[in-house]
């Protein structure tokens, strides 16, 4: 039987060779205050294994995250990732995404069918993307975030971070925390 939720992020690879989770990544899923088992403990594009994380200097971090950015953009991204994400997405009843930077983006680019988009349930954090998510959603942004609120200037719940700190504020736990409330609460 299908668990009612499944918890997973969607983010840039800041590392192509690894989809493990951060470290800082892995904390704020453990906060999230839900089975265990709905938590999805590997990031985009979800394969069955995947080397250890490791450090990745900000720089090149940077340039990797912005060439799949643009890269996202055409035809051959969707046609290689949305088989593997709609298998992961079947894996649950409904699927909540963290997504952070241009995991917004990169979403929206896999152009998923609208009944997989019904499953859907996005916490976009620092949303780097033309357009928010084509499902229920919620947009969050840092104060001091000059990156995502050049992308979004209205429309999302403000908190005290920069672009590299969302994990790790507290209001942000707790406003994706409210978000996971509301859903689980209301109607499946």
């Amino acid at each position: 039987m299908k668990p009612p939720l499944q918890i997973l992020f969607l983010t840039g690879r800041s590392d192509p060779r690894s989809a493990a989770l951060s470290p800082v990544q892995a904390a704020f899923l453990d906060a999230l205050p839900v089975p265990e088992a709905w938590k999805v403990r590997v990031n985009f594009p979800y394969p069955a294994e995947t080397p250890p994380f490791r450090p990745t200097p900000l720089l090149l971090a940077s340039w990797r995250n912005g060439r799949q950015y643009l890269a996202s953009r055409r035809a051959a991204f969707a046609e290689r990732h949305r088989a593997p994400v709609l298998a992961r997405i079947e894996a649950a009843a409904r699927t909540f995404v963290l997504a952070g930077s241009s995991g917004t983006e990169l979403l929206g680019n896999l152009r998923l069918p609208a009944a997989a988009l019904a499953r859907l349930h996005v916490f976009a954090y620092g949303p780097v993307a033309r357009r928010p998510p084509d499902c229920d959603h919620r947009l969050v942004q840092g104060h001091r975030d000059w990156i995502s609120r050049a992308w979004f200037r209205t429309g999302a719940a403000r908190v005290a971070t920069g672009h590299m700190d969302y994990l790790a504020d507290p209001e942000v736990l707790r406003l994706c925390t409210l978000y996971l409330h509301e859903i689980l609460e209301g109607p499946a």
